[in-house]
């Protein structure tokens, strides 16, 4: 019945339609419970591969319901693995995370490493969506393996798939991240040149793969992802010729995504070969399929295509509405609070992932020792020994087993630090290069217009300078430019400005005693902590003080504030600002002390090793 459904394509026609829900009437009240949401599964996945989103998250929905009602886990684990693809296509990234590990715990337990990669291929596409590129790479390392341990030339085509976009991917950050490093530029473009070949490298051999075993779906995410990097490559008929080829095969194919995809790839190519009326058809198609189907990404890839297609033809006026929803998108991808929460769910998993391990060992050496003790119950003297010796290896290993543990969520958290800087460095350059330089231009204009009343004149002074001030918040730009010292003065005086917040400070020379990465963390945690003094302490003093001696600074933060009720130790661990600032100083292999008491404020210390 399954391949019945999957065989009725498209769902478009009434009569389609009606096979599918005469299959799942014909089924509801079978005697095998667990058949009707098995059915409910396989009509959803029909239903998605058609593009109707809200059809097909309803009817998983319900099979995920019954199933739950069942305990039929491997069928949870299929609606789960589907509702997951559905969240990722609307750009719902934290529930799309949230479905697929849940699936991904479900197969673990069951051993089928099969289905376990497919989901790791869903995890590493959600990680690629948000440019979390480290994580992506990780996860389909993990499919690599297990396609190799399998010999699965399927799993082994599909992982290869994303690492070829990662390379490509990684090129193009490279190249972004220095190509102002006009020193250097011709080794940016030798390391850029050298990713996009091993990407152009591996996308062929997978071409090849594909066509051999017959997987049209992989080979057209290949052709697909191929486009974009020819592009990139500045082969701009080469990649026509193959978005053409894709554009037939995702007919054939008749997956909405991939439709959507390859009209985005070939209105690209037009534009670049200067073709712009074609563009600008095959751009507004793509669009238009994105919204009717509730595509946000591939309607946020129509959008950019379409944006630099309107800058080019000089239609100014469409391409700020373009602009707009791009923004809009960006925001809610990009969204700080959103990744935490993402990084955090992910991280539970992987912890519980390490608990499991423990317990199955703990209990395996226990189990051992048990069956021991019933077979040479007689030998009770070497026993005891033999136990001693099983205990003491059994608390070495946990011992090291939590310090690896603890270093691993230290690295995590660092990393995902890292990430988050990143990101506000991009935010920031492309607030005051973009934005800040258009207001700018704007503001010259205007004033030399005589028509220019004083309030616009002041309206447009109040906005740059907001822009201005949100890029500097985003990334201090000043820690590079002038010193810690400078930056941290520059940021009291901005919060007291703006808060009204009274700040006394002795702040000695503080240039030259730490590393770039402490300097950063040591500007964030204090930034944080003024943060706090302002909006949750209700403080209206604060007192910054700094010692230096041979080893370390000791800095600290006292406020005037309503305090709270905290010992030190779990302080940071209650509140995801404390715990932030908490891994900031420990990545840094400093230490975050937080003493506080009702309506007598609080103080932080930040005790930072020298270089």
């Amino acid at each position: 019945m399954s391949s019945l459904i999957s065989a009725c394509q498209p769902l478009d026609g009434d009569s389609c339609r009606a096979f599918v829900q005469d299959i799942l009437e014909s089924v509801k009240d079978n005697s095998d419970e667990q058949l009707y949401p098995e059915m409910l599964n396989s009509a959803g996945l029909a239903y998605y591969d058609n593009g109707d989103l809200e059809k097909a998250e309803q009817l998983l929905l319900e099979a995920k319901t019954i199933s739950d009602s069942l305990g039929a886990t491997l069928l949870i684990a299929d609606a789960n693995r589907l509702l997951g693809m559905i969240a990722r296509n609307k750009g719902d990234y934290e529930q799309s995370l949230t479905y697929y590990l849940n699936a991904a715990k479900i197969w673990e337990e069951s051993g089928d490493k099969r289905e376990l990669a497919e989901v790791y291929l869903g995890i590493s596409s959600v990680f690629f969506d948000i440019e979390r590129l480290t994580k992506s790479q990780y996860y389909d390392n993990l499919v690599m393996d297990i396609a190799e341990d399998l010999d699965d030339d399927r799993l082994r085509l599909k992982a290869g798939a994303n690492i070829a976009l990662s390379s490509m991917t990684v090129g193009i950050n490279y190249y972004l991240q220095n190509q102002q490093d006009t020193l250097n530029f011709e080794r940016t473009l030798d390391t850029l040149d050298f990713y996009f070949k091993k990407s152009e490298v591996e996308y062929y051999e997978g071409l090849d793969l594909a066509r051999e075993i017959g997987s049209q779906e992989v080979e057209l995410g290949l052709l697909n992802n191929l486009v974009a990097l020819t592009m990139n490559m500045e082969n701009n008929e080469k990649a026509l010729k193959l978005a053409k080829e894709s554009e037939i095969l995702a007919e054939t194919v008749g997956a909405v995504d991939l439709i959507i995809q390859s009209k985005v790839n070939i209105g690209s190519a037009y534009r670049r070969m200067g073709k712009l009326d074609m563009a600008a058809k095959y751009g507004e198609e793509s669009l238009a399929l994105a919204k009717k189907y509730g595509l946000e990404r591939k309607e946020y890839m129509a959008n950019r295509t379409l944006y630099e297609l309107y800058k080019t033809m000089g239609n100014y006026s469409q391409a700020n509405v373009t602009l707009e929803e791009i923004r809009a998108y960006d925001k809610k991808v990009g969204d700080i609070e959103r990744n935490k929460d993402i990084a955090e769910l992910e991280s539970k998993y992987q912890n519980a992932k390490k608990e499991k391990q423990i317990l199955f060992q703990r209990n395996s050496i226990l189990e051992l020792a048990a069956e021991n003790v019933r077979i040479e119950k007689q030998r009770e003297y070497i026993l005891g020994g033999s136990a001693g010796l099983l205990l003491l290896g059994f608390f070495g290993f946990q011992f090291n087993r939590i310090k690896k543990d603890r270093n691993d969520k230290m690295a995590f958290a660092e990393a995902l630090i890292f990430t988050q800087e990143e990101e506000r460095k991009r935010i920031g350059r492309d607030l005051h290069d973009g934005i800040g330089q258009s207001l700018l231009l704007i503001k010259k204009k205007v004033l030399a217009t005589k028509e220019t009343t004083e309030e616009n004149r002041k309206l447009i002074r109040e906005t740059l300078e907001e822009v201005r001030s949100i890029s500097r918040d985003l990334h201090p730009f000043q820690l590079k430019q002038f010193g810690l010292t400078a930056a941290l003065k520059d940021m009291l005086s901005r919060v007291e400005k703006s808060s009204g917040l009274f700040i006394s400070k002795e702040l000695p020379d503080l240039d030259g005693l730490l590393t770039e990465k402490s300097e950063i963390h040591v500007y964030r945690t204090i930034q944080e902590a003024l943060n706090n003094a302002v909006k949750h302490a209700q403080a209206t003093a604060v007192r910054i003080a700094c010692d230096i001696n041979e080893r370390e600074i000791v800095m600290t933060v006292k406020d005037n504030g309503i305090g709270f009720e905290s010992n030190r130790k779990n302080a940071p661990a209650k509140s995801l600002g404390l715990r932030t600032m908490s891994e900031r100083m420990a990545s840094i292999g400093g230490k975050l002390i937080v003493a506080s008491v009702l309506s007598k404020g609080t103080t932080i210390t930040l005790n930072i090793p020298k270089i």
